[in-house]
């Protein structure tokens, strides 16, 4: 007892990374609450806190390894959970770096309580904690949401608060479920192979209905264009990929954990079913932020479609399949969208004729642009080619060619809608106007985009 009393079998340094931004996020409110700071020191102080935090979590790994957890077995430091962590500390650096809006310091207070949350989400392998990171994640996302301070922010914010409330409601449920057929919440038990229970059968579809309002799939996506097109472009960058790989890596913890339950068919049916009706409805948009928001629902329909094999079998030490199909298309994947994201957000307007003589205009941003878009289209030997090299050898290879048809067939329909984007930049010659609609890139901007552009052109090597 007196063990337990002195935090021996905690391991509370597992916790440190994003205890320490729960701190700093503190630290932030109570100085905007008492003393009026300029927006650069919540900004530089922000980016700090996710730097020391992603060393806190080396140096965890250095200390424990891949095997250790915390909290009585609650909270894992395995190798899921660390390049979650990673990715998701990058892209949220990425993202302050990016953003140059002067928000008050509520606004970076709220955000590290949200990394915060995302971190202890893909830490754990038990569902309240699981549900605690998810609900803290989502609440401070609404709030950054309706924060934008326009309307259409406002009543956008309120839609996915509303659309995500039910799903909660469905997850609470399935908990409740696996703790009647298991007795636990843990989602690292493992169920016995010939165990077909329509209890667990149930669980696993309603905890998974959470989880596709989340990763925005069809037909729990419409929420998603109200929030791309009436949020900053930047904030929108950040929505499509941070609190989405944290999505994916709790559903590669469900699958294995349902790995037995076989309701692989359903989740192949509804992947296939949201990236067809994704890439149709993108073809009738005029705005390119609403085209984008489509195009984020494909994505995120392909990574799933690629994790349909984890339900037939065990994955145990088969880690490179997690790593090279979900960590890998999605991180390339994410410097495309950051890329075109920071382009629009030097536009006055989102219209694909705003993207008129753009290269006439901004020559540097049009190829920018041009990398990016053919990037997230796959065309060789730009980033995600590669990323849906992987995404197809993996079905190939589990025989789900049918699913790698219906993948060929998405991205053939949503390559109209990128080259698109490609036509108006550089070959539709509208009125010329003046500089002064597009706003100029500050350099922390430029190293961003800058970025973005070497790992697409260079993604392959990245990769060796």
């Amino acid at each position: 007892m007196s063990e337990f009393l002195n935090g021996v079998d905690l391991n509370i340094e597992l916790a440190y990374p994003f205890l320490f931004l729960i701190a700093v996020a503190i630290v932030l409110l109570l100085c905007s609450a008492f003393y009026r700071f300029k927006a650069n020191f919540y900004a530089s102080l922000s980016l700090l806190a996710l730097m020391v935090s992603f060393f806190l979590e080396l140096s965890n790994v250095n200390a424990f390894g891949f095997n250790s957890n915390a909290f009585l077995g609650t909270l894992n430091n395995d190798i899921i959970a660390f390049y979650a962590q990673c990715v998701i500390l990058l892209f949220s650096f990425l993202y302050l770096l990016m953003d140059k809006k002067d928000h008050i310091g509520e606004f970076y207070a709220l955000f590290l309580f949200m990394i915060a949350s995302l971190m202890l989400m893909v830490s754990s392998s038990n569902l309240l904690l699981i549900f605690i990171g998810l609900e803290a994640s989502s609440l401070a996302l609404y709030t950054l949401i309706a924060m934008q301070g326009n309307r259409n922010a406002i009543s956008s914010a309120l839609k996915y608060f509303s659309v995500a409330a039910v799903g909660s409601g469905f997850f609470v449920l399935a908990c409740a479920f696996i703790y009647f057929k298991t007795g636990k919440f843990d989602l690292s038990l493992s169920l016995n192979s010939g165990l077909k229970d329509i209890w667990l059968l149930s669980a696993g579809v309603l905890i998974f209905v959470l989880c596709a309002i989340k990763l925005s799939l069809a037909p729990f996506h419409f929420w998603l264009r109200d929030v791309y097109y009436a949020s900053h472009s930047n904030l929108v960058a950040f929505i499509s990929v941070v609190p989405k790989i944290a999505m994916f890596a709790v559903l590669i913890r469900l699958f294995d954990f349902f790995n037995y339950v076989e309701f692989g068919t359903i989740i192949a049916v509804l992947a296939v079913f949201s990236m067809i009706v994704a890439s149709l409805a993108a073809l009738s948009q005029k705005d390119v932020k609403k085209m984008f928001a489509y195009s984020s629902v494909v994505h995120s329909s392909f990574v799933l479609v690629a994790l349909v094999p984890m339900l037939s079998f065990e994955l145990g030490d088969d880690l490179n399949f997690v790593f090279w199909v979900v960590f890998g298309y999605w991180i390339l994947f994410a410097f495309a969208n950051y890329g075109v994201f920071l382009i629009l957000s030097t536009l006055q307007k989102s219209s694909f004729e705003t993207l008129n003589s753009l290269l006439n205009v901004k020559p540097f941003l049009a190829f920018a642009l041009g990398f990016c878009v053919l990037s997230l289209a796959g065309i060789p030997p730009l980033g995600l080619f590669w990323g849906k090299f992987m995404v197809l050898k993996s079905l190939v290879e589990n025989d789900l060619a049918y699913l790698a048809l219906f993948v060929a067939l998405a991205s053939v329909l949503m390559l109209y809608n990128y080259l698109k984007i490609i036509i108006h930049s550089f070959f539709v010659r509208g009125k010329i106007v003046g500089k002064d609609l597009y706003k100029d890139l500050k350099w922390e901007q430029k190293l961003a985009l800058m970025l973005c552009i070497i790992v697409n052109v260079f993604a392959l090597l990245l990769m060796l």
